[in-house]
């Protein structure tokens, strides 16, 4: 598991941003992968998943997400934390209307 040090310019930024957009109430994708420290690759990964269960219609569950998220990226600290993260702000942007929803 990877070690996060709080004081590190890279989680420092995060941390801001993530505190800002509580306060505000302000949810976005963006911020969830920089939160649950996504590579682009594994981004990528993850969305395109997510992509082809909307467009083809195919129900999914925010517990079978955590399970394909721990594939993708095997050292997140909290799946179903993060998969939460991305449904609300799923909602908020109007995506992904058919997906997560059990």
């Amino acid at each position: 598991m990877k070690t996060i040090d709080i004081f590190e310019h890279d989680e420092l930024v995060v941390n801001v941003l993530t505190q800002m957009a509580e306060k505000v109430d302000f949810n976005c994708v963006e911020l969830v992968l920089l939160d649950c420290h996504f590579s682009a690759k594994e981004g990528r990964k993850f969305m395109n998943y997510l992509i082809k269960k909307q467009v083809t219609k195919q129900k999914l569950s925010k517990k079978k997400a955590a399970k394909k998220l721990l594939k993708i990226k095997p050292d997140i600290v909290n799946a179903k934390a993060c998969v939460d993260q991305f449904k609300a702000a799923f909602i908020a942007e109007g995506r992904f209307p058919d997906i997560l929803n059990q």
